[in-house]
């Protein structure tokens, strides 16, 4: 009888510890951090499917966080598009250098945990709703999006620094497979 209610007793410890603590391996939020951001500071990353890329931060306009992004060997000259984020990384808009533009009402939801739904705007007049499934992983998050009737569109899953920046990761959907390589990270 002893033996029992001791050992009951440290079952009893031994789930209310596992089902009360959290893993501590896993990411705390997918949220980019732009409040310890610098004007300059960039990541560099080589797509699979689009060569590499620097993604550098601008600085703000109004509520909006502003990254500029340049193709080819270096960080400056002419940016391919510049896309505008939120305070927690969900994009709001995204210009391309020739002036199409996407904007995203409320938000694109690119940083946001859970079911997510959002429209797209495009600056020829289409509109796209969609629904974001992202979860929190070990090291960043993964998601899932899908068109208004609910069929898969593509997904992916991506590593984070600590400051929220996007490193290594994958996407995979109607295009094929991209692969993302983080290359290097400049903080000024």
């Amino acid at each position: 009888m002893f033996l029992t209610s001791r050992i009951l007793r440290i079952f009893s410890v031994l789930f209310a510890c596992a089902i009360t603590s959290t893993p501590v391996a896993y990411a705390k939020d997918i949220r980019w951090k732009p409040e310890l951001a610098t004007i300059g500071d960039y990541v560099t990353i080589d797509q699979s499917q689009g060569g590499r890329i620097h993604h550098v931060f601008k600085g703000k306009s109004g509520r909006a966080f502003i990254i500029e992004s340049f193709r080819g060997r270096s960080p400056q000259g002419v940016s391919v598009f510049t896309t505008y984020l939120d305070k927690n990384g969900n994009y709001l808009r995204w210009v391309r250098a020739d002036g199409f533009e996407i904007r995203f009402k409320p938000h694109d939801c690119t940083r946001t945990i859970g079911r997510c739904k959002y429209t797209e705007i495009h600056s020829d007049g289409k509109r796209n709703n969609r629904t974001r499934v992202t979860k929190v992983t070990r090291t960043g998050f993964s998601f899932q999006e899908y068109d208004h009737e609910g069929k898969f569109l593509f997904g992916g899953r991506i590593t984070l620094d600590e400051r929220g920046n996007a490193g290594n990761g994958t996407i995979q959907g109607y295009q094929g497979k991209q692969r993302f390589r983080l290359i290097k990270r400049i903080y000024q």
